[in-house]
């Protein structure tokens, strides 16, 4: 049998490759926006993402509960608040921007923690956020930068996603996660849909262009799908503290990736930025050998 410090680390690895294709999504959803408007296109990305998690996964929605179908579409009513200002606020800001305002909330998650579990999240999962945090503003902030805004959306969607962690941390621990994922889907699919119904024209959909749909294609298995179906299963394991830290990380990798797309520019700050942000990540990691040490001498002293 796996010992408990292991599947946390094989949960906190899911959670860093979540954080990679989430990165990914920043660049080509910008790319996107250049072709439909921003709520129809988390729409229709949304619309197809709940097909495909139905024609697979239908069969755990019979192993949620009347509470658990609540709970998760609470679920997917946060998931909707985390799209739909990613979005909104990525038409008006840039993907490098948004990847590193959105980050924030690393350090809004332990806060949040402490507050509805009236306990604290560990002392090197706050050191861990405190250095995350500062790595992103070494790789974001520079003397010239201006506010709109698509930041101060990309500020809700912070929030949002924080939110987003800690009910999944606490959901996916009482129920089916697959379902979880499931309803999660179906819910901020309707939700989002409805949005756009009243806020936006219908899209032309004879102007959409093969690089189009290949670029959504991607969005909406590689970005969509296959993480937010991982998520759940790894946060069974994965404190939420771990989590947040992680998936802050997807500011680095969208930063990155949109260098290699093209939408922005790299520079020295960047990599100190980077650097920063992998201390904090180990500084948490670190905590999983360090309590496995402790054990094993208390063991050995027991032994004696």
């Amino acid at each position: 049998m796996a010992r408990p410090e292991n599947k946390v680390i094989f949960a906190d690895l899911a959670m860093l490759f979540i954080a990679i294709f989430w990165g990914s999504g920043y660049g080509v959803s910008h790319m996107l926006l250049r072709h439909m408007t921003p709520l129809w296109l988390i729409s229709f990305r949304f619309f197809f993402s709940s097909i495909l998690v139905m024609m697979v996964f239908r069969k755990r929605l019979t192993l949620l509960t009347r509470k658990d179908m609540f709970l998760a579409c609470l679920g997917g009513v946060i998931l909707s608040g985390v799209f739909i200002s990613h979005i909104l606020g990525l038409a008006i800001t840039t993907p490098g921007k948004q990847s590193f305002i959105q980050c924030v909330h690393v350090v809004m998650v332990p806060v949040f923690y402490a507050l509805f579990y009236r306990r604290s999240p560990g002392l090197l999962n706050l050191l861990g956020a405190v250095i995350t945090t500062a790595g992103l503003l070494v790789m974001a902030f520079t003397p010239d930068m201006s506010f709109n805004a698509g930041d101060l959306l990309s500020l809700v969607l912070a929030l949002f996603i924080a939110l987003h962690v800690l009910a999944v941390g606490n959901f996916c621990r009482r129920m089916d996660p697959l379902g979880l994922g499931v309803v999660q889907f179906l819910s901020a699919s309707f939700i989002i849909i409805i949005f756009a119904l009243i806020s936006e024209p219908l899209p032309k959909m004879g102007d959409l262009t093969f690089n189009f749909w290949v670029g959504f294609s991607y969005v909406v298995v590689m970005v969509t799908v296959i993480p937010f179906l991982i998520q759940p299963m790894a946060q069974r394991y994965s404190p939420d503290t771990h989590a947040a830290i992680l998936m802050a990380t997807e500011g680095l990798w969208g930063y990155f990736i949109a260098v290699v797309m093209g939408e922005e520019t790299l520079n020295s700050q960047v990599l100190l930025g980077g650097i920063v942000i992998f201390i904090g990540v180990m500084l948490v990691e670190s905590q999983m050998f360090l309590r496995r040490n402790i054990e094993e001498k208390d063991l050995n002293i027991d032994k004696m």
